[in-house]
């Protein structure tokens, strides 16, 4: 799957685009499969604020070894992913080496994004954030149905109404709306809600997901607009 998205990046990259990218193991495989014939004019910038401890899924780690294996150029996030407060969140936002980013952002022509899980034991949002079994609960109980650039979002993929979305140093992910190119990376059965989700908010333009994962969302799908 890394292979397969790290193709398609390939194929469809241009001298002068701004590639905008999140964390998570999915993107970190994609980078890891990477093996460009040139070198690209390209500027690779973070969607998200980084995580301490997680270094080799970190989002400013993983910009820096995208653009380097492009042989482009990248600019980070020196801020953490959740803020300790909304106000804080707010402060940093505003930031001008953090807003001078992000507008980069915003403005990119190529957007590389995970889809997240929140519902397994070892969902990677767990170690982005670590919750009480409680607050998993409440999650669940609200309709979340997975997380995208670390908002968490229901299954019609808008973004939940929790306070762990407003702590959030990260683009709303509504902002890649103006993105041509979006390519969505996920694997394995337990993604298949959250790939719902993505879809149904339709954030992605593309995506890359294994074959038994592509057959269950399939088939999730139809059923519910047979329901309808």
């Amino acid at each position: 799957m890394g292979r397969a998205a790290a193709n398609q990046l390939l194929e469809t990259l241009r001298d002068g685009d701004v590639i905008a990218i999140t964390g998570g193991k999915a993107v970190s495989a994609v980078v890891d499969n990477l093996q460009a014939e040139r070198a690209f004019d390209v500027t690779v910038v973070p969607l998200t604020g980084g995580v301490e401890g997680k270094f080799y899924t970190d989002v400013n780690h993983l910009a820096t070894q995208l653009a380097e294996r492009l042989g482009g150029r990248t600019m980070l996030v020196h801020a953490p992913l959740f803020a300790e407060s909304r106000e804080q969140r707010d402060m940093l936002m505003d930031m001008a080496s953090i807003r001078e980013v992000f507008d980069l952002a915003r403005r990119a022509s190529v957007a590389l994004v995970g889809i997240g899980s929140i519902r397994t034991p070892g969902s990677s949002y767990y170690d982005l954030h670590p919750i009480s079994a409680a607050d998993r609960d409440a999650l669940f109980s609200r309709g979340v149905s997975g997380e995208m650039m670390a908002h968490l979002i229901h299954a019609d993929g808008s973004v939940a109404d929790f306070p762990l979305n407003s702590r959030l140093v990260a683009l709303d992910p509504a902002e890649l709306m103006r993105c041509p190119r979006v390519i969505g990376v996920a694997a394995g059965t337990e993604k298949v809600l959250p790939i719902q989700a993505a879809l149904n908010g339709r954030f992605l333009k593309s995506i890359i997901i294994d074959e038994g994962t592509a057959a269950a969302v399939l088939v999730a799908m139809e059923s519910k607009q047979h329901v309808a």
